[in-house]
């Protein structure tokens, strides 16, 4: 039901302003949400959200989509409560660390690699799957450790007294990159 409103605003495209999923039983952020450069007004009250955590991969970029207006009152969403956690060593399989290296480098441009990677469309298929760590900005493809970043609400938005901070879903590549982050920034544990 959320997915079937979310398609009709993308079709209003640059022109929605408002999209409002008040009570529709979900469980994460909406995707897409960048697709809508217009949106003045999110509503996500009354649903089963944890974390802000859309398909935008920074910070920066959540904050960067103007709204206006802001309510997420009545989700379940993590509070700011710091627990100890017990360091794993990193063990990555070899797919991983085969699958960081290959992104990386093509990151970087590697002429060998950016010509072989074309007769490899199952390699390609993998490593599209990948993602960039918030702290050190390399590819990884299996999520290490999920994180929340608790931001001040934009003062442009409109919005409740009692929202405070708002969490949103970070993802980070390595223990040594978890041990460098800010201190807004926390890691999700189940206690």
């Amino acid at each position: 039901m959320a997915e079937r409103l979310l398609i009709r605003a993308l079709k209003g495209g640059k022109s929605t302003k408002i999209v409002t999923l008040n009570g529709k039983n979900m469980t994460k952020m909406p995707s897409m949400l960048e697709k809508l450069p217009g949106l003045k007004t999110l509503d996500l009250q009354n649903n089963r959200i944890p974390k802000v955590c859309p398909e935008i991969s920074t910070l920066t970029q959540f904050q960067d989509l103007k709204l206006r207006e802001f309510y997420c009152e009545g989700n379940p969403l993590f509070l700011k409560q710091p627990v100890n956690a017990v360091k794993h060593e990193d063990i990555w399989s070899l797919q991983e660390i085969t699958s960081r290296f290959i992104m990386n480098q093509l990151a970087e441009k590697n002429p060998f690699l950016m010509q072989a990677i074309e007769w490899y469309p199952q390699v390609r298929n993998i490593i599209s799957q990948g993602r960039k760590c918030a702290i050190c900005g390399k590819s990884f493809l299996t999520i290490w450790l999920e994180c929340v970043e608790f931001f001040p609400p934009s003062k442009n938005w409109k919005i409740s007294r009692n929202l405070q901070l708002v969490p949103l879903r970070i993802l980070i590549c390595s223990y040594k990159c978890f041990n460098q982050r800010n201190p807004n920034l926390f890691g999700i544990a189940q206690v």
